[in-house]
């Protein structure tokens, strides 16, 4: 598989993935618990605010028209436990109650009603189960006058009732306009505190969510530095930088939106639903009629998007990876003048990208105002037969009003739950792909009790019949056995491909090998801590990287022990120091991302002052004078003979001319070890390394002696 090529991510369950992710949330229980406890007094304030609506409406703004019982003073309704109409007419004291209230002994039932435009008081309560209702006349055998006729269940029904002036309907209307001052008041409170708690909750989320975020990409991190070389062979940089950005990034939301929201939209789902049962059975099943269209929408939403979002997860990690690819390799496209084949590479993947996002964008629009239409079909059925009840007089305007807006309030947190879906969905999906990085083992296991080297470290390297392959079967060392002894300098030396650059890898356990052993101080470096293994091992690459900072904290790494001064000597002695005094910021000067302001040579010289500065017992320089001028390198030489005495020091080179001096030789070739000597002494074989001795220096036989 191409590098470049994204794999899917492990299928995580979803109860899985929430288990883990709660591992991450636990910490900070205390602080999710505070945010459920706003929401609850959120949520019901939200409520809240609709039923004070409702209570203004029948209690006040058409309280009149409730049911009310009459005495013949104050005290006595006092003494039942009602409260007197403030300002009523006339001699006698009313009090409004609850339909299905009970009447004691001496109590009159009386209510107001509205017919052909005028008001009428009746000697009696009209059931909210009735219809027909209309003003005629008691007959002369019943004393005469006015009467009010209704029909229930088929069975009509006439009350007394006489008529009610302007000046009456007033007083009796007199105390609504405290109750509704009250209620705003109470109104107005409810909004401000839940406004203020809902600051209070957000700010919590967020400082709670970006902490678990900061937990994740730490272990991130973490994990990755403990990655073998393997891992990032096969994996771009591309891809694994959105896993540590986006994909946690997409985390974000569901720890400081979504789970306390979600609870608050359930909170709101199941308070409206009480609230609307309380109010009216009947028209709270007649909106449920819609759920079953709503649970049907919902679940194809939540197949279709999930795939969408890995896709374009995926799609993301490949246009990345090109991205960063292209941007490193700018010289090269400008320099063979690819601009254009890249482009068009590039386009291709970031349509595709446009495609899998415009896809999940279309779901969305979809599903949303699916939400919407649904919600307004239950409206309208509200409205339908609702407003044909109040008509009839069966219901207040009051809970028609209410369930209206109820419905609505029902209805955004569906809609709310369809984006939170889409965030839930992301998360997942960043969710899969995080623990799928994490879940990966690292390609070397460190023992759990290591064997720490003893110092001071002598430096001597054994290997032992050594077998080693990238890919299984394709070996690329076969049984390689050779002994460095400490303070030696050993050098490798054969045609490309030959295994000399694998052999320093593994000596650094970059890699683990297949068959063997390797020693160091007789200690099988699997056993040996990692860290303890690198600090003994120094090594000088060809490809020198340089991070974003200054010259001195590129040599040292930020590593605190080593002072300025370390730094100013191992520049020093790598002739280095006159060139940075010479820079206007000295060793403070700040080099760009890998290092763009100084020259290969430079680069190279650096590395060199990198690796002495932390004092490592064994130095290896992989073709570590390749990018240095001729004049440059001698002085490098003399440097090197200096830094290499007393420490073990391995050295790969193309050019023999370098490694003449060492005290061993070694001869690779097609993974093998064809010779070990001197230079002298293999010159004196006349075998591998001396044909390789007359290529570079008598040019000729060439395409003979490479397949010798």
């Amino acid at each position: 598989m191409s590098i470049h090529q994204e794999k899917d991510a492990a299928r995580f369950g979803d109860w899985e993935l929430l288990r883990r992710l709660i591992r991450y949330a636990a910490p900070h229980w205390g602080k999710f618990l505070v945010c459920v406890a706003l929401a609850f007094v959120v949520v019901g304030a939200d409520l809240g605010r609709t039923y004070l609506i409702k209570v203004a409406i029948d209690d006040h703004i058409n309280g009149y028209r409730q049911p009310m019982v009459a005495a013949d003073s104050a005290e006595r309704l006092r003494s039942l436990g009602l409260d007197p109409l403030p300002g009523a007419p006339g001699e006698r004291a009313y009090a409004r109650v609850a339909p299905d209230s009970a009447v004691a002994g001496g109590l009159e039932r009386v209510q107001l009603v509205e017919l052909d435009g005028a008001t009428y008081m009746v000697a009696g309560w009209l059931p909210a189960e009735q219809s027909g209702l209309k003003l005629t006349q008691l007959p002369e055998s019943d004393g005469g006058g006015l009467a009010v006729a209704f029909t229930v269940d088929g069975k009509q029904t006439v009350l007394p009732a006489r008529s009610v002036t302007e000046a009456e309907e007033s007083a009796f209307q007199s105390g609504d306009y405290a109750g509704i001052w009250k209620l705003g008041g109470l109104f107005l409170a409810a909004v401000a505190g839940a406004a203020v708690l809902s600051i209070w909750q957000m700010n919590l989320l967020q400082y709670t969510g970006q902490s678990i975020l900061y937990k994740i990409r730490d272990d991130l991190f973490r994990h990755l530095n403990r990655m073998s070389m393997s891992f990032f062979d096969r994996n771009s940089v591309g891809r694994i930088v959105v896993r540590v950005t986006q994909d946690t990034e997409s985390l974000n939301n569901l720890f400081t939106q979504v789970i306390v929201n979600l609870l608050k939209d359930v909170l709101v789902l199941v308070g409206i639903v009480a609230v609307m049962l309380h109010m009216s059975v009947k028209l709270t099943l007649l909106t449920f009629i819609v759920l079953p269209f709503l649970a049907g929408l919902t679940f194809w939403y939540k197949m279709v998007i999930r795939e969408a979002q890995r896709v374009a997860r995926a799609l993301l990690s490949r246009l990345n990876s090109f991205l960063a690819e292209n941007l490193s390799g700018m010289r090269i496209t400008q320099l063979f003048v690819r601009e254009r084949q890249q482009w068009e590479q590039f386009n291709e993947l970031n349509e595709s990208h446009y495609r899998a996002g415009m896809r999940g964008t279309i779901i969305n629009s979809v599903f949303q105002p699916a939400i919407g239409m649904i919600g307004n079909f239950a409206v309208a059925l509200l409205l339908w037969y609702g407003g044909l009840r109040v008509i009839d007089g069966a219901l207040t305007f009051g809970i028609v009003y209410a369930f209206t807006i109820y419905v609505r309030q029902f209805f955004n947190p569906l809609m709310s739950l369809a984006e939170k879906y889409s965030q839930v969905q992301a998360a997942m999906v960043g969710a899969e792909r995080i623990f799928e990085l994490l879940d990966e083992k690292p390609g070397m296991a460190e023992k759990a009790e290591p064997v720490r080297l003893k110092e001071p470290v002598r430096g001597e390297i054994v290997f032992e019949n050594v077998w080693f392959a990238y890919n299984e079967g394709e070996w690329v060392l076969k049984d390689v056995s050779f002994k460095i002894r400490p303070g030696e300098t050993t050098a490798f030396v054969g045609a490309t491909g030959a295994g000399k650059s694998s052999i320093i890898q593994l000596i650094n356990r970059f890699y683990d090998i297949q068959k063997g052993r390797i020693l160091l101080d007789g200690i099988d470096i699997r056993d040996i801590a990692l860290a303890d293994l690198r600090k003994a091992v120094g090594i000088v690459q060809q490809d020198v990287f340089l991070f974003t900072g200054s010259i001195a904290d590129n040599v040292r790494l930020n590593e605190e022990g080593i002072t300025r001064e370390d730094v100013v000597e191992a520049a020093r002695r790598v002739h280095m120091d006159e060139f940075v005094r010479s820079l206007p910021d000295g060793y403070e000067t700040l080099l760009g991302e890998r290092g763009v302001t100084l020259s290969l040579g430079q680069r190279q010289l650096l590395s060199f002052a990198r690796a002495i500065v932390f004092r490592p017992q064994v130095l290896i320089l992989d073709e570590a004078t390749s990018n240095i001028d001729t004049e440059t390198e001698l002085v490098v030489q003399k440097a090197l003979s200096d830094i290499s005495r007393g420490r073990t020091t391995l050295v790969v080179a193309h050019r023999l001319s370098t490694i003449q001096h060492a005290d061993q030789i070694i001869v690779m070739h097609k993974g093998k070890v064809r010779e070990t000597g001197s230079h002298r002494q293999l010159l004196a074989q006349e075998g591998y390394y001396y044909r390789l001795h007359q290529l570079q220096y008598k040019d000729k036989g060439i395409g003979k002696t490479l397949n010798a």
